[in-house]
């Protein structure tokens, strides 16, 4: 008994699974040509994907936004010249910053804004001579596929799943309320558009990926300017709504101010030879009030111009570091699909004839031993 426990530990130290290097090596140099045919053959069916595979073309844009303390001081200097300089025009932060760029280009709002840009179509002048022209789609067209004409399969199919003709497409009403179609388009719309913010130095590139290389050019300058549109508004929201409050004063003190001023012109006209005290104590009520008025006015005016200047001072400044620019090469290559093929092939080549082939041989003969000793 103690002589088997001691060489049963034994055993199992030199039951070890040791990979033969050489065996597999020779295995794969007596193979080789299999090895070879079969890389050549997934080669060649990488080139029939690699022709048969849709291009896409990125674009990137650099935006520098404007980054300070928007402390108001030419607004302060302007209240001041103006006598109003115990009134506070300092901004304070807003929410709006550049960190929320990326959820912007991603809102739904945002992105059902651009389903209705007109785009056009690449055609390089050789294909112009040729007598190629352009198509002139929108967003929602061509990522729906109605720009371009469906094959016989693909009407087969869609008269499958629904015997019903497709409304026209007549604009996003509600961006809370999306059909399903819509709502596809619009998620498809969110994956080729990306944009990152660089947190130390407020660097905003804008990144978008479609399949042809005029129109990601459009649709980025388009995402550029819609993006700097979004931001200028949010920002200028309070102030546009404090200048209207403050023309809408401005108005109504100038009508009592004209009001005041013709009451007190009467007055003056028709008690011209009237020497009681209680008619020169009226006209000086008048006067008062006209002076009154007129104070409050210019007070309102002078609110008005600030509040339209502070409009200006709100909006945010933006540099374009790198404009976007046609590509010419598209992102993916022809050739890398047509090697990975060839490398994919070659790899399951080896595996097989270097590991597989046995494996499967020594399974199958020991399944077959078993169904032997059953039987």
């Amino acid at each position: 008994m103690e002589e088997n426990q001691n060489k049963q530990p034994q055993v199992q130290e030199n039951d070890e699974v040791q990979i033969d290097w050489a065996g597999i090596l020779t295995k794969l140099l007596k193979h080789w040509k299999q090895i070879f045919i079969i890389a050549f053959v997934f080669g060649v069916m990488g080139i029939f994907s690699a022709l048969t595979m849709k291009r896409f073309y990125g674009v990137k844009l650099t935006l520098a936004p404007e980054i300070q303390s928007r402390s108001g001081n030419a607004l302060s200097n302007m209240a001041s010249m103006l006598g109003l300089g115990g009134i506070n025009m300092s901004a304070a932060t807003d929410a709006m910053n550049i960190t929320l760029f990326p959820e912007i280009c991603k809102s739904t709002p945002f992105l059902t804004a651009l389903l209705d840009v007109p785009l056009e179509s690449y055609v390089s002048e050789e294909m112009k001579e040729e007598g190629m022209k352009s198509i002139h789609t929108t967003v929602y067209k061509h990522l729906t596929g109605e720009d371009r004409e469906k094959s016989a399969f693909a009407k087969w199919m869609a008269s499958l799943r629904n015997n019903e003709p497709e409304k026209p497409y007549t604009g996003v009403q509600d961006p809370t309320e999306l059909t399903r179609k819509e709502a596809d388009v619009v998620k498809a719309l969110s994956n080729i558009i990306s944009c990152d913010v660089d947190q130390k130095t407020g660097i905003t590139t804008v990144s978008v990926v479609m399949d042809d290389r005029l129109m990601v050019k459009q649709l980025a300058d388009t995402v550029c300017t819609r993006l700097q549109l979004y931001v200028s508004d949010y920002r200028t929201k309070k102030a546009k709504a404090d200048y209207d409050y403050y023309c809408m004063l401005a108005d109504e003190a100038k009508e009592e101010y004209k009001k005041a001023q013709a009451a007190y012109a009467r007055s003056v006209d028709y008690d011209r030879s009237v020497i009681l005290q209680s008619a020169q104590s009226e006209r000086d009520r008048l006067r008062e009030e006209a002076n009154l008025a007129s104070q409050i006015y210019s007070q309102m005016a002078q609110q008005r111009e600030l509040t339209r200047a502070k409009i200006q001072e709100e909006k945010p400044v933006y540099a374009v570091v790198q404009p976007a620019v046609l590509p010419q090469v598209p992102m993916n290559s022809r050739a890398k699909r047509v090697l990975a093929w060839g490398f994919i092939g070659g790899f399951l080549a080896l595996l097989w004839y270097g590991f597989g082939a046995d494996f499967f041989k020594k399974t199958r003969v020991v399944l077959e031993e078993k169904m032997q000793e059953e039987e």
